[in-house]
C-alpha cells in the first residue's frame, strides 16, 4: 500500500509542569492520513496551569490555549489537599479537624488563596466547617462540631448492647460512621464541585483512656497515658497485678528527673491494701518509695476480677513541674518493684519510662507534599525524582507550625520508594525495582505518627524503540560534501577539478523519525502479577527525550543519529539503534 500522506507539523504542549506524548500499542503510525489535520495524544501529569499547544510547520507557528475553562478566575490553578486529624471523636471532645493545604503556595495567586468547607454527613443530616487557606504555609484547620445527637444514634438494637454489658462474650455494638467529604472554593463564593470523599470518621459513645502497658516483671505492670503532657499538668500511673500475685506487701521504687515528681499514692481497693509514700528531692531527680501492705485476709485481687485481665492495685499521682523551659521533651520515669518470693533476677530488674512534655497542647502530625504521583524515570536518565516533605504540627486551637523537633521516617517498601535521612525528602533514585500504589512512608515524632501514600510508576522494560521507516534508501542524484576520499590538495589541472569534486562527495540516505516507547506500571503490594498502568494498558509513553543521551547506531558508518530523535542514513548497509 501507499505510504500515508499526513500534515507534518510538530505539536508540543507548553504550561504544564510534566507532559508525556501517548501512542497506542497496536499502532505502528501515527493516526494521520491527511494533509488538513493533525492529531496527537498527550498525558498531563502534575497540577498546574492551564496547558498551552504549540503547532509549527516551519516558518509558521501558533499556539492556543486548550480546553474551556469552567469559570474565569483563580480557582483553575488551585491543586488543594486534605487530611482527616482525627480518626474518631466522643461527646467528651466532639470536634473533627481537617487540614487543608496548598500544593502550590509560592504561585502568584497566593496572595488569595481559596476556602476549604469539611462536610461530616451521617444519616441524611449533614454538618459543615470551612476554613481560610493562610500563606506562608497555605495551610489551615478546619474545626467542625459534631451534634450530640449523632452520638445516640447507633443501630437500631443497641438498647440490646446495655443489656450485655457483664457479658464478656458480646462486644458491644458500635454507632454508624460519619462520612467526611472537603470542597474548594473562593472565599465569599459558591461551591463549583462536588464534595470529594476524605474518609470515615468514627463515632464512640465514650471515649477510651489511651494508655501503654509495661511489665515491671511477670506478674506486675505498669500503665501510663499515652499523651504527651503540659508543664503543670498531672497525670495518673496505674499500677496492675496478674491472678497468680500473692505477696502480702509490695514496695515500688520511682527515681524521676528534674521536672516530675510523685505526689500521692493510692490503693485501688482501700480496704485490701494500705500505701505509705516517701519522697526526697536531689538538684537533678527526685526520689519516691511507696510500701504497700495487705490489710488481713482480703485477696489480693478481687474475686470478680478476670484472670486473663491484670486487675489494678495502685495509682500514683505524677506532677509536671510548672517553669520547665530548657529541660529535654522527654522526662524519663525509672520503676523497679520489689515483694516476698518475687524471682531474685527480676528484684533488679528496672523499667525506664519517657513521659513526653510539652509547652504546646499538639494533636497531630502532618507531612506536606505537593506530590503524590511518582513518575519514576530515574531508571531512563540517571537522575533521581524528588518530592519535598514539610512536617508540620498542629495544635489544639488549629494552629499549624513547622515542626522543629526530631523526626523518624521510613519507608514502608525501598524497592519502591526512598525517604532521606533528614525525612525533608522522598524520592527515586533509579535503583528501585518496581512501581506501587499505595507505597507508604511513615514519619514519627514524639509520640506522633503520620503516613503519606504515593503511586509510584516505574518503566517496565525491555523499552520498545520504534522506526518510522526501518529502510533508508539512497537518493538519487543527491550527494553530500564529505566523503571518505575527500581530498584538500587543489588540482593543478582546472579540467579534472568536476571530477575530483565529485570523488569528495558522498551518497545522500533518507532520514526517519525515532520513538522510544515505555510502559509505566505499579505492581500490587501483596506481590501478585497483575499490574496497573498508566495510563491504560493499551497505552505507551514517548520517552524519546528522556533517553536521547543513551541512544545511540550500533555501527556509526552505517547511520547516524540527529538529537536522539532522527535516524540518518550514511552509506550501505545494515545496523540497528540501541538504548
Amino acid at each position: 500500500p501507499p505510504d500515508p500522506v499526513f500534515l507534518p507539523v510538530e505539536l508540543e504542549v507548553l504550561g504544564v509542569p510534566e507532559s508525556y506524548r501517548l501512542q497506542r500499542v497496536d499502532q505502528d503510525v501515527a493516526p494521520n492520513s491527511s494533509l488538513h489535520t493533525r492529531s496527537e495524544t498527550f498525558l498531563l501529569l502534575r497540577a498546574g496551569s492551564q496547558p498551552l499547544v504549540q503547532a509549527t510547520y516551519p516558518p509558521f507557528s501558533i499556539r492556543q490555549v486548550t480546553g474551556t475553562p469552567v469559570s474565569p478566575g483563580p480557582p483553575q490553578a488551585w491543586a488543594i489537599r486534605a487530611v482527616s486529624l482525627e480518626s474518631s471523636v466522643s461527646p467528651a471532645e466532639p470536634v473533627a479537624r481537617g487540614l487543608g493545604s496548598s500544593q502550590g503556595a509560592g504561585a502568584p495567586w497566593a496572595r488569595d488563596l481559596p476556602c476549604v468547607t469539611l462536610h461530616a454527613h451521617h444519616r441524611g443530616r449533614v454538618a459543615r466547617g470551612t476554613c481560610h487557606l493562610q500563606a506562608p504555609l497555605g495551610v489551615c484547620v478546619v474545626e467542625l462540631e459534631i451534634p450530640p445527637r449523632w452520638f445516640s444514634m447507633g443501630s437500631l438494637h443497641s438498647h440490646r448492647s446495655r443489656q450485655r454489658d457483664s457479658d464478656s462474650s458480646e462486644p458491644p455494638e458500635r454507632l454508624d460512621p460519619a462520612e467526611l467529604r472537603y470542597s474548594v472554593r473562593e472565599c465569599g463564593g459558591r461551591e463549583r464541585e462536588a464534595p470529594r470523599l476524605l474518609g470515615m470518621l468514627e463515632l464512640r459513645a465514650g471515649e477510651p483512656e489511651r494508655q501503654q502497658e509495661a511489665r515491671l516483671d511477670e506478674k506486675v505492670l505498669l500503665r501510663v497515658p499515652n499523651v504527651p503532657l503540659r508543664p503543670g499538668q498531672r497525670f495518673t500511673a496505674t499500677i496492675a497485678l496478674r491472678h497468680n500475685f500473692t505477696a502480702n506487701s509490695l514496695t515500688l521504687r520511682i527515681k524521676a528527673k528534674k521536672g516530675l515528681q510523685v505526689v500521692s499514692a493510692r490503693p485501688a481497693i482501700p480496704g485490701a491494701w494500705s500505701a505509705h509514700l516517701e519522697r526526697s528531692r536531689g538538684p537533678k531527680h527526685s526520689t519516691a518509695v511507696v510500701t504497700c501492705r495487705r490489710l488481713g485476709d482480703v485477696p489480693a485481687i478481687p474475686d470478680s476480677s478476670r484472670a486473663s485481665e491484670p486487675a489494678a492495685f495502685l495509682h500514683l499521682d505524677v506532677a509536671v513541674d510548672n517553669g520547665t523551659g530548657g529541660l529535654a521533651p522527654a522526662r524519663p520515669l525509672t520503676w523497679q518493684v520489689e515483694y516476698p518470693g518475687q524471682d531474685p533476677e527480676a528484684q533488679k530488674d528496672k523499667l525506664v519510662w519517657e513521659i513526653q512534655v510539652s509547652e504546646r497542647d499538639i494533636r497531630a502530625l502532618v507531612p506536606l507534599v505537593q506530590e503524590l504521583e511518582i513518575l519514576n524515570t530515574a531508571p531512563l536518565t540517571g537522575i533521581p525524582r524528588v518530592i519535598p516533605v514539610k512536617l508540620v504540627a498542629v495544635e489544639a486551637g488549629g494552629g499549624v507550625s513547622e515542626l522543629t523537633d526530631p523526626v523518624g521516617c521510613e519507608s514502608a517498601d525501598k524497592q519502591v520508594l526512598q525517604v532521606s535521612d533528614s525525612c525533608d525528602l522522598v524520592f527515586v533514585g533509579g535503583k528501585e525495582s518496581r512501581g506501587a500504589q499505595g507505597a507508604r512512608v511513615d514519619f514519627w515524632a514524639r509520640r506522633l505518627r503520620a503516613e503519606l501514600s504515593f503511586s509510584v510508576w516505574a518503566p517496565l522494560l525491555p523499552l520498545r524503540v520504534q522506526l518510522g521507516d526501518p529502510v533508508l534508501e539512497q537518493l538519487r542524484g543527491w550527494r553530500l560534501p564529505g566523503g571518505p576520499d575527500s581530498s584538500t590538495v587543489e588540482s593543478e589541472d582546472p579540467a579534472e577539478e568536476p571530477e575530483r569534486r565529485a570523488r569528495g562527495c558522498r551518497p545522500q540516505f533518507q532520514r526517519t523519525g525515532l520513538r522510544v516507547l515505555a510502559h509505566f506500571v505499579a505492581h500490587p503490594l501483596d506481590g501478585g502479577r497483575h499490574l496497573s498502568y498508566l495510563p491504560g494498558p493499551e497505552w505507551l509513553l514517548d520517552v524519546t527525550h528522556l533517553v536521547a543521551a543513551r541512544t545511540h547506531v550500533q555501527d556509526p558508518r552505517v547511520a547516524s543519529l540527529e538529537a536522539g530523535a532522527v535516524v540518518v542514513g550514511r552509506e550501505p548497509g545494515v545496523t540497528s539503534v540501541e538504548v
